[in-house]
């Protein structure tokens, strides 16, 4: 069953986000485990107080989601994540098989 990683935050220091998503993307196995279906970084607020960017990544099953998001490699980049945004939040939630 697919599994999908959202996630959503304001971008505030560009320059150290860019070392992020340049880490990022080989880390998270973007084009071969994983797959990026949204990546919207002027997401319309419909309810609550999210961020302005929204990324929705698919991968093949929870456990593959989850064995590389808590990866020591993935951990690492985490608070250059969060210290380049506000109002993060993350949420992996299971497909429909």
């Amino acid at each position: 069953m697919p599994a999908y990683l959202i996630v959503n935050y304001n971008v505030e220091n560009p320059e150290r986000y860019g070392e992020y998503s340049a880490a990022a993307g080989p880390v998270m196995k973007i084009g071969e485990a994983a797959q990026i279906l949204a990546f919207d970084p002027q997401s319309q607020q419909l309810e609550g107080s999210p961020g302005h960017q929204t990324i929705v990544l698919s991968f093949e099953s929870m456990e593959k989601a989850k064995e590389i998001y808590e990866s020591g490699e993935y951990q690492k980049l985490i608070p250059i994540r969060q210290e380049a945004t506000s109002s993060h939040f993350a949420v992996l939630v299971n497909g429909i098989g």
